[in-house]
Order: C-alpha cells, then structure tokens, then sequence
C-alpha cells in the first residue's frame, strides 16, 4: 500500500512553516499543517489560509493569454510591438516567445536586485523583494519597468533560448488586462476561481492571510515580518491556501477550462525549458512550478502519468541551504509514488 504521508517526515525535520496536501484526480489523499500564519497574533497555519503564490502565478496568467488566443481576442504569434509598442525591442519578438520565457527581455527583477543591493548590501533577498514591489506599486509600475527595460539590450536573440525573466509575465499581465478591458485580476477570477470554485483565492498580495517572514535574521527569537506587501503583478500576485490549489491541481489533472489544443501548448516545453506556466519538476517525469515573493515561497508538481499533485505552501523564507535540501528530499520520496 503506498504511504501517501511519507513527506510528513521531510516536512517536519525542516520545520516547515505552512501546509502541504497531496492530491489525486478526484480526492485530497494526503495533508499537514504546522507553524504559524501571523506569529504575532498567534494564528495557525491551516490548510485554509491563504498565502503568497509568488511565480505559481504566472500559470493563471499563460491560461488567460491561451484564453484570448483561442476566442481570437488576441494572437499569441503576434509580436509584441502591436501590443507595447514603447518597449524598443518590441518589434522582433513575440507574445508566444515571451510565454515560453525565449524572448531575451531581461529580467527586470534582477536588474532591481543589482541596484537595491548596493543600497541595503546585508539584505537577503526575500527582505530585497519588498521595497522593489513596494516601489513598483507605489508609481506607474509598467512605465518604470518599461523604462529599466529601455536601458538594457536583450539577454539574446529572441527563440535562441529559453531564460527565465520575470518581465515576460509582468508585460503579458499588462496585455491582458488591454485586450479583455478590465484588470488582470477580474479576468482571471472570472475565468479561473470562480468556475473551480476557489472561493479563497484572490488577485494581489495584500489579500494574504498569512504575514511572510524571513527567519534569516531573528529579533529576540522571533523571525522578522515582511508583511503582505501590495503586489498586482502578473508574474507573482496570486494569493491561495492549499485547500483551493487542489481544486486547481485536480482541473489541471483534468485539463479543464482551457481547449484541449491549448493544454498541449502549455504542457510541451520550449528548449527542453519552458512551457507556458511549467517547467520541469525536480521528480523525473513530473512538472511543475515554484513561486516566491516576500517570504512567501509555493511548490506545485504535478504528474499527469500518475495523476497526482503534490502542493506546499510556506510564508517563512529559510535558508537558502534547508530550502535546498527540503526540495531534494521531497522530489526523492515523489519519485517513490
């Protein structure tokens, strides 16, 4: 008989702060919950508590993109010029390019972290994160970006490669929200949470329930708050709990919402690295994708041969080591299934 609580046991020797379940097709077969939502408050990290999704995001954002493309809203072929003219590299590359994260934008997010860095030079990243995304959303976010961008020349020549750049899905977001005429986050409730019943998701991190941390630098104790922050991005918004991401896992076993064809699009990886919202799993044979912003951090993986999903969800940033070594552990034991 399979032991479905098995990671049980790699969650807690990492003291994992959050809540993980496993899934199939049609049932919730696994699942635990430890730690704290707000630490401060004393609240408990539960299977309903929702979290940043961090880059899990962008999932929901390739989707709506496949959306248009199939009711003719939009083609996902056409180059990006007919839509952000004002990007200056905008003419030689693609919507379908930046879905497969082939375009050569560079990725705005690390050209943000070079100039932060040098203003807060012992900050972790997750601590870096929140004055860049506070910045942003304080101001006119895609004119600063399209900015920054103008200013530096493409990472490679579009479809040469894949890379990932966060600006990819932040523009796309922007696309979106021009060609439906409403924002991002309407679009994608309408089409995605609503129908799948995932009635404790929302669009922009300041929706979170759970506080983010980061247990990288401690207080008298006590990890150190990053908080909600305000972030509407396309590449990393979304905020769920893990019981709504398994309504999201087992559509996605399902291949509901979007046309057959387009499921086929946003399975099948580009240079053997990007689909449109998946890449390849730690677990040989799984896909999957990851997502951090704040100190929130996600873990999605998804075996279509086996017809299962595994879900973590975290609002305490660890180190970069135990993250490492936590991931390794769990995609062994998912190998075991």
């Amino acid at each position: 008989m399979t032991d479905w609580n098995g990671y049980q046991t790699i969650n807690e020797k990492y003291h994992l702060n959050g809540a993980t379940m496993l899934v199939d097709a049609n049932h919730q077969l696994s699942h635990w919950q430890n730690g704290m939502a707000d630490f401060a408050k004393q609240e408990p990290f539960t299977l309903n508590t929702t979290s940043g999704l961090g880059s899990l995001s962008k999932q929901f954002t390739a989707d709506s993109m496949l959306l248009l493309d199939a009711d003719g809203a939009l083609n996902i072929d056409a180059p990006l010029s007919d839509y952000l003219p004002e990007y200056r590299y905008a003419k030689q590359i693609t919507l379908r390019q930046m879905l497969h994260m082939a375009s050569g934008i560079p990725d705005y997010t690390e050209l943000l972290l070079v100039e932060y860095t040098k203003k807060m030079p012992n900050a972790s990243e997750s601590h870096l994160s929140y004055p860049i995304l506070e910045d942003l959303v304080h101001g006119d976010a895609l004119q600063q970006v399209l900015d920054l961008l103008n200013r530096h020349p493409l990472d490679f020549a579009p479809d040469e490669k894949g890379a990932y750049s966060n600006s990819n899905y932040f523009l796309l977001g922007h696309i979106i929200a021009q060609v439906a005429n409403m924002p991002l986050g309407d679009f994608i409730e309408q089409h995605f949470f609503q129908p799948l019943g995932m009635t404790q998701t929302r669009f922009g991190t300041q929706a979170a329930e759970a506080n983010s941390y980061d247990n990288l630098d401690f207080t008298n104790g006590q990890p150190v708050t990053l908080g909600r922050g305000d972030y509407t991005g396309g590449d990393g918004a979304v905020v769920s709990s893990v019981t709504d991401l398994a309504k999201w896992a087992q559509a996605t076993l399902h291949q509901q919402i979007l046309p057959a064809s387009a499921w086929r699009e946003a399975l099948t990886l580009t240079h053997d690295f990007y689909g449109m919202g998946w890449m390849k799993s730690k677990t040989p044979g799984w896909l999957a994708h990851n997502g951090h912003v704040f100190g929130y951090w996600t873990y999605f993986d998804v075996s279509f041969k086996r017809q299962l999903a595994h879900i973590t969800l975290s609002n305490m940033s660890p180190g970069t080591d135990a993250r490492k070594a936590w991931h390794k552990e769990m995609a062994a034991w998912l190998s075991t299934l």
